[in-house]
């Protein structure tokens, strides 16, 4: 917008609209509209707003004077350029006709030049509107509109007009029963572009409104040169037509007066919202509150601060305060609120803590587990059951137990796509050793099987390590790919509480931990034959109780958490890693050092035989034949004891029939 000065007595009207800025200059100009009242203005056009406008929203008003200045036209150039051929009422007339109906023009008029009408030096008729009357009279009787500082006569005839386009028309004039020749004539003809918009200025005297004019030009050709004659007009009045001061929002609609845009006083907690009906007044908005926030006082019914409220207080202080006209914040997880009430769940602490409580103590036996397994890893018994995979178990443990403590992290896409990693990684370790150790006992044990197999442990290592290559790649390409989102879900009470949400793929990774589980339960079918001493039924026993309680315990945590709440959900996904870690290890590890303590106690019985034994002997309570009974008896329990050794760490060399080699025949 370009502010201008349209004559020095402007500068005197209006001291204050000084060229300082675009934004300050419209603002001074909307204080002035406030200031401006019928008892302090001066009679005349002389009180305006040197401000552009926009006014292609008014042009479909302007037809009324375009119409009336070309007629004029026409009449003068078919009467020697004068209008002398009509009369004051024809004038009033026009104007009258101009400003019926139900539209925002609120007056026009003719205004002529001297010499145009004969009769009167100076000549403008002028309609308008009051209470619902129409009400005409010659407004150069007390108004001298030729004056300099009457805007929308002076501006418009200073404009040449030579690109004004003339016309020719042709007419058969009718005299009797018989047509008269053809007559041509030709005149100005003047267009919307050729007339002239004014700034908004106070009509102090008649109206006593604010309004905006539109003038087209009245033309005649002299010698070829198209002169001013005279003006068409048409008021648009302001009063009721809003001053929109919010910013200019995308899709908004236009009133003509956007040069206001931008000047409200609203706060950034609120936005501005423009009243509609309040006609040409400052201050003709709201400061709603933003979403997020809420409106800190319950007595306004509104529920919002307006511009008027704002503009007295500026008025009063100079300056709006920091802090003044705020709203304040919701509490934590709102959208939108009306007051403090909390939105966000907020979980059951001591519940948290229980539970947080319980894990690091699981993860803490887990690692028990793992040390005690070291330490006996040379023990018959250890070492028959692969100690490295009983270790990787314990890892794969820690790992799936590891991941509840991302919960206790604020729910974003970076800690749900960090959650996804220990929970699967843990699981195909865990499940994944068991799955290879029992597809080594069904390997060598499969019916019909006659040949030696090696199948060390490190020959199951490789196949298990092949099998974590596949799920790292399945998980990159997961998190790549497909990145977690946060949900926001409700809980019966209505409170907000936000939750990991993986999409179809989560399912699909489920799914192939199922099909692994499975596999392990069709390896136990096979297997259930086996001889106890080298078939563990306890790693069968914690497949049966992943693949029941832990998936059963899986889908409870997800599809039921919009109905449990994320308290009863945290406490299921506690019990499904305690089900797919603690419980699976507890099967295990416990027969395993149970074996190994009884095998202690068993070993400690046998050396106190064996010591007693020899005290008798060497005291002669013994005759020579009991002595070779107990003699024999030593012997085979040592025979069996390293064909025991000899068929539990064959190193993978086993088969049905070299295990029968290793019986005594009696």
């Amino acid at each position: 917008m370009v502010c201008f000065i349209l004559a020095v007595i402007m500068l005197i009207r209006l001291p204050c609209l000084v060229p300082a800025t675009e934004l300050q200059t419209v603002k001074q100009a909307l204080e002035y509209v406030f200031q401006l009242r019928k008892e302090s203005c001066g009679a005349g056009t002389g009180e305006v707003l040197p401000l552009q406008f926009d006014v292609t929203a008014w042009n479909k008003f302007t037809d009324p004077a375009v119409r009336t200045a070309n007629l004029l036209s026409k009449i003068m150039a078919l009467h020697n350029g004068t209008l002398d051929s009509l009369t004051d009422e024809m004038f009033f007339l026009l104007v009258r006709n101009n400003v019926h109906g139900d539209s925002v023009v609120y007056g026009s008029g003719i205004g002529l030049e001297k010499g145009v009408y004969s009769k009167y030096d100076s000549f403008c008729a002028y309609a308008y509107k009051q209470n619902g009357t129409i009400r005409a009279h010659d407004i150069a009787v007390n108004y001298g509109y030729q004056d300099t500082y009457t805007a929308w006569w002076t501006d418009i005839k200073a404009k040449t007009f030579d690109n004004v386009t003339i016309v020719t028309d042709v007419v058969i004039y009718r005299e009797g029963d018989h047509h008269l020749p053809e007559v041509e004539s030709s005149y100005p003809v003047a267009e919307v572009s050729d007339g002239h918009w004014t700034v908004p200025y106070y009509d102090c005297g008649d109206g006593n409104v604010w309004m905006v004019t539109y003038v087209a030009p009245l033309l005649k050709v002299v010698n070829g040169s198209i002169l001013f004659q005279g003006i068409a007009s048409i008021d648009i009045e302001l009063t009721h037509i809003d001053i929109n001061q919010c910013d200019d929002y995308e899709n908004s609609m236009s009133s003509g007066l956007d040069v206001f845009r931008g000047t409200h006083r609203c706060q950034s907690t609120t936005t501005c919202i423009p009243m509609k009906g309040e006609g040409f007044v400052t201050g003709a908005y709201t400061c709603e509150c933003n979403d997020g926030f809420y409106f800190p006082s319950k007595l306004n019914g509104t529920r919002a601060y307006t511009g008027k409220e704002m503009d007295n207080y500026v008025r009063q202080f100079g300056v709006i305060k920091p802090g003044m006209f705020q709203c304040v914040a919701c509490a934590t997880g709102c959208d939108t609120c009306v007051d403090s009430s909390p939105c966000l769940h907020e979980h059951n602490y001591p519940l948290k803590i229980a539970l947080l409580i319980a894990t690091i103590s699981t993860v803490l036996g887990i690692g028990g587990i793992a040390v005690i397994t070291y330490v006996y890893r040379n023990n018959k018994i250890i070492k028959s059951a692969s100690p490295m995979f009983l270790e990787l178990m314990c890892v794969g443990g820690i790992l799936l137990c590891s991941q509840f403590f991302t919960t206790y992290f604020k729910t974003t896409v970076l800690m749900c796509t960090v959650r996804i990693w220990p929970h699967h990684i843990g699981f195909y370790i865990l499940y994944g050793s068991l799955v290879v150790k029992t597809w080594r006992i069904a390997a060598i044990f499969t019916v019909g099987a006659r040949k030696r197999l090696h199948l060390p442990d490190q020959a199951l290592l490789q196949r298990l390590g092949i099998l974590m290559c596949f799920v790292v790649l399945g998980l990159v390409a997961w998190t790549a790919g497909k990145p977690p989102e946060i949900a926001k879900l409700k809980t019966s009470e209505g409170l907000h509480f936000y939750l990991c949400e993986y999409g179809p793929l989560e399912y699909a990774v489920i799914a192939t931990e199922i099909l692994l589980l499975m596999y392990g339960v069709y390896l136990c079918f096979l297997t259930r034959k086996v001889p106890a001493q080298f078939n563990d039924k306890f790693m069968t026993y914690a497949i049966y109780n992943a693949i029941i309680l832990g998936i059963f315990m899986t889908f409870m945590s997800r599809l039921l958490i919009s109905v449990i709440g994320p308290d009863l959900s945290l406490v299921f996904q506690f019990l499904q890693l305690q089900v797919f870690a603690s419980v699976t290890l507890l099967i295990i590890f416990v027969p395993k050092f149970l074996a190994v303590k009884k095998k202690k106690e068993t070993n400690g019985m046998n050396n106190t035989l064996s010591s007693q034994t020899s005290n008798s002997i060497k005291k002669g309570r013994f005759n020579k034949g009991f002595s070779g009974v107990i003699d024999l008896n030593v012997n085979f329990l040592k025979f069996l004891e390293e064909t025991m050794d000899k068929s539990t760490q064959t190193d993978g060399y086993l088969d049905r029939q070299n295990i029968h080699t290793h019986l005594p025949k009696f």
